[in-house]
């Protein structure tokens, strides 16, 4: 693939009217079939009734220079892992077009990847799609993240040493744990990126042979809530067979639909743990008409249930719903 100057040079040799096989050449391609799919690229004319399509050279050299892979300061694959580290998407879900925005790629490098890293043949494939077509973002920055940076190696006899491994499993664990903008971006499974991160590297490794004790991994990621190893022991467990729905519930579909263990909520809050477990003791249906709401069998609460609940009971500010905790 040609650079921007490249190919601006390339196309002021051309006729006025170039063919399909022209400005594959100019632009350094072999093709251009999914080019001439796009809705915004030039229409042709067929010359005299042949099967040969012409098309404005002006007319192409506008659309291309304005496409996001031309750009001159586009980071490209060689920036990519520096790109991924400081991305701050607001979805969870991202499907091709969504992720090769955000990257600064074009959709067919983004499917190159799931061509290149199959499930079916890699043994730390990219990360599968869901039924509609879209990706977790927390789990594929992991994926970029560790491409070049594998597992430590095993000794002769098959074994790893574990302070490398767990150097390894804890490079990332801390990202994603300060807040932007007064949140801190969770993931589908109400992760920080830094401990998706964790989860996805204790995978490969559970793959690779490589044992990771279910407790120090749920205690080095402040699962302390009940039932939330179990519940770590069960995502692992799914992830192991390859499934490529890894949630443990449906994705949330909006705030409504949200829940959280008592670690994610208070910090989509601002909040520390203290309070909400002080909140949850003090404001029983016992003691109050406006009680707390409650938590269900996974220890988890309703987002905006709660949201209300801190407005109405003057623990958050109506303005500042994004963070700050109001004076009580």
């Amino acid at each position: 693939m040609k650079n921007i100057t490249e190919v601006k040079r390339a196309f002021a040799k051309l006729p006025e009217r170039v063919t399909a096989a022209q400005i594959a050449e100019a632009t350094g391609r072999a093709h251009i079939h999914n080019w001439v799919k796009d809705p915004s690229f030039p229409d042709g004319e067929k010359d005299h009734g042949g099967r040969t399509i012409y098309r404005d050279r002006d007319d192409v050299w506008e659309w291309y220079a304005d496409q996001p892979f031309a750009r001159p300061n586009r980071s490209g694959p060689r920036d990519l892992e520096a790109k991924v580290a400081s991305a701050q998407p607001t979805q969870v879900l991202l499907d091709t077009s969504e992720l090769a925005d955000l990257l600064d790629l074009t959709r067919r490098a983004v499917n190159k990847y799931t061509e290149r890293y199959p499930a079916s043949e890699a043994q730390d494939p990219f990360p599968s799609a869901d039924a509609d077509g879209k990706r977790s973002w927390s789990q594929v920055r992991a994926w970029f993240l560790r491409k070049n940076d594998p597992i430590p190696a095993a000794d002769e006899g098959g074994a790893r040493d574990w302070a490398d491994v767990r150097g390894w499993l804890l490079k990332r664990a801390a990202d994603g744990s300060e807040p932007v903008d007064g949140r801190v971006y969770l993931d589908e499974l109400g992760l920080t990126v830094g401990q998706r991160d964790v989860v996805e590297r204790a995978r490969l490794a559970r793959a690779a042979d490589t044992s990771v004790p279910m407790e120090w991994l749920a205690e080095v990621l402040h699962l302390e809530e009940p039932g939330q190893a179990e519940w770590l022991a069960e995502l692992l467990d799914l992830m192991d067979t390859g499934h490529v729905a890894l949630r443990p519930q449906a994705p949330a579909t909006g705030e409504a639909s949200r829940r959280l263990g008592l670690t994610a909520l208070a910090r989509e809050f601002g909040f520390n743990k203290e309070t909400i477990k002080h909140y949850a003791r003090a404001y029983t249906p016992e003691k109050v008409d406006d009680p707390f709401p409650a938590k269900d069998d996974r220890s988890t609460r309703d987002v905006a249930e709660v949201r209300d609940w801190l407005v109405r009971n003057r623990k958050l500010r109506p303005a500042e719903p994004e963070g700050a905790a109001a004076d009580a």
